[in-house]
């Protein structure tokens, strides 16, 4: 779980660096890919959701699309919690330790605080209302619009499953398209 981030304990664990310069570079020296920012888009599911997300907001040059859906938004600045120890330290371990820079480079309400809203990709956003990731997710949309970005947030029926996560694919998939090549 490297949530696409350089790990603040583990340097070798460079995942951020990996997608934005060797993972982008050697699928459009193999394939046929288009390589400008205007026909990139990522995308991700919990902490995939998260690295999309994070990565649009950290890196807009990349980027014209980002989807995150049930995004753990919240990670970086999860408070510590005994029943979820293991997780709590495994996240310290990418993100270092509270407050650190490391920890505020990689925060998505950070990011969205200091982003260029016009620079930014933009951002297709989904959260089960059945989901713990919901109060996160409400919180970022509503940045994002008091900041005027680009975005769409749905509120859907379900939990943090593949059954409500099947059932969005079609809504990101056409706003993927409605953005690719799109000047934003």
């Amino acid at each position: 779980m490297s949530l696409i981030t350089n790990s603040a304990e583990h340097p070798q664990d460079c995942y951020e660096d990996y997608v934005v310069h060797d993972l982008i570079s050697d699928v459009e020296s193999r394939f046929p890919a288009a390589t400008v920012r205007d026909n990139r888009a990522v995308m991700g599911v919990s902490m995939g959701g998260f690295g999309a997300v994070k990565l649009a907001l950290k890196h807009p040059e990349l980027f014209c699309f980002a989807g995150g859906l049930s995004s753990a938004i919240d990670v970086p600045s999860r408070p510590f919690s005994i029943h979820r120890i293991g997780q709590w330290r495994h996240h310290r371990s990418i993100f270092g330790s509270w407050n650190s820079a490391t920890q505020r480079e990689n925060d998505p309400f950070v990011l969205a605080r200091t982003a260029d809203p016009g620079k930014t990709p933009y951002l297709f956003l989904t959260c089960g209302q059945q989901e713990g990731l919901l109060p996160a997710n409400r919180n970022l949309a509503h940045l994002l619009q008091e900041r005027h970005f680009h975005f769409e947030f749905h509120e859907v029926p379900g939990g943090h499953d593949w059954s409500q996560w099947n059932g969005r694919l079609e809504d990101c998939f056409r706003s993927l398209f409605e953005h690719l090549g799109a000047k934003n």
